[in-house]
């Protein structure tokens, strides 16, 4: 027990795979480092695997990629994948090319990036496909399993699925007898605190607030930023004994990015799409990072990566990065055998 004079939640959230948990050990989300170093070792080992079998449809599942959501998340998973196949590991290969890998970015909805204006959205798309990435609208993900997914009736087989569909606010919400919304974000007062609990706030994901036309704010990190601040405001009123301030969002705008110089950002009433919008996305994630010694080496790093076509550490490793319990469910596909054993034979 810690006794406290305020409390901040502000525990963010995790995917929500609308009932079905055990869909994570075959398709895992992005949401923590170890989920991120996870995707990474799924789609190296995928094209180590196809470069070794000689079996033509092993290799053709092996090759298929499906990214699960057409939000900001999915569509740069999907670029991601697409911008490597087609540039950083084309050559690195004898036996496959990467750029003939299928990439398939499947959306419940009618169009991707349904918080962006449908012209963004249209210009988001195009430059998808001119990556190699076959974008399903209307499609709805009935199942997935070790190997691949049901999609409105179709069968995709494909040996990695990336989740990018729905998120669902920290579990830590579900142990508070607090007022949730269907997300299981906590509902707060106009000032972020808690019904008959003053001295408990509540910030970012784990948040559910609507601004003055009633629209849920959206979950990006200048919101859980502002708040934080905020959070500061209302300790200094009540220790000032003056009225405590309303929470008002300034909303500074969305972004993101497709490929290489391919990005979309929406600032107030201005639409940038292409090579500017890659520029401003790069300045805006450079200038939030703290201490210049970050910044310097995080420029470096990304000229060096633009000049050359490189990415970063292609390290294979496996740590923990499930959210989910699947130990009463199907066990994972194994991984592959260790590529020293093949160098050997």
């Amino acid at each position: 027990n810690i006794p406290y004079d305020y409390l901040l939640l502000a525990c963010g959230a995790q995917h929500s795979y609308f009932g079905h948990d055990e869909w994570e050990q075959f398709a895992p989300g992005l949401k923590t480092i170890e989920q991120a170093t996870e995707i990474r070792r799924r789609v190296l080992v995928a094209f180590e695997r196809a470069e070794l079998t000689a079996d033509l449809e092993q290799r053709r599942r092996l090759l298929t990629f499906v990214v699960v959501g057409g939000g900001p998340t999915g569509v740069e998973l999907a670029g991601a994948i697409g911008e490597m196949s087609r540039f950083t590991l084309a050559r690195d290969f004898r036996n496959i090319d990467p750029s003939l890998a299928r990439i398939i970015l499947i959306e419940a909805g009618p169009r991707l990036l349904p918080m962006f204006p449908e012209k963004l959205a249209s210009r988001a798309m195009r430059d998808l496909e001119s990556l190699g990435v076959q974008t399903w609208t209307n499609s709805m993900v009935t199942r997935i399993d070790e190997n691949g997914v049901d999609v409105s009736g179709d069968r995709i087989h494909a040996t990695t699925v990336l989740w990018a569909a729905g998120v669902q606010a920290s579990q830590i919400g579900d142990q508070s007898a607090f007022k949730r919304d269907r997300q299981g974000r906590i509902v707060v007062q106009p000032d972020l605190s808690i019904a008959a609990h003053p001295e408990i706030c509540i910030a970012g994901d784990l948040c559910s607030f609507t601004d003055k036309q009633g629209r849920p704010l959206p979950g990006i990190a200048p919101v859980a930023m502002q708040q934080g601040r905020h959070f500061a405001k209302l300790i200094r009123a009540d220790l000032n004994q003056t009225p405590r301030p309303e929470f008002y969002y300034v909303d500074k705008g969305q972004m993101a990015t497709i490929g290489r110089s391919c990005a979309i950002a929406q600032i107030g009433k201005t639409h940038l799409t292409g090579f500017p919008a890659w520029m401003a996305w790069l300045v805006v994630h450079i200038y939030f990072l703290t201490g210049f010694r970050n910044r310097l080496f995080v420029i470096l790093s990304w000229t060096w990566s633009f000049l050359s076509f490189r990415r970063g550490a292609r390290l294979i490793v496996a740590k923990n990065w499930r959210f989910y319990d699947h130990s009463a469910t199907a066990a994972e596909p194994a991984l592959p055998p260790p590529l020293a054993n093949h160098e050997a034979k």
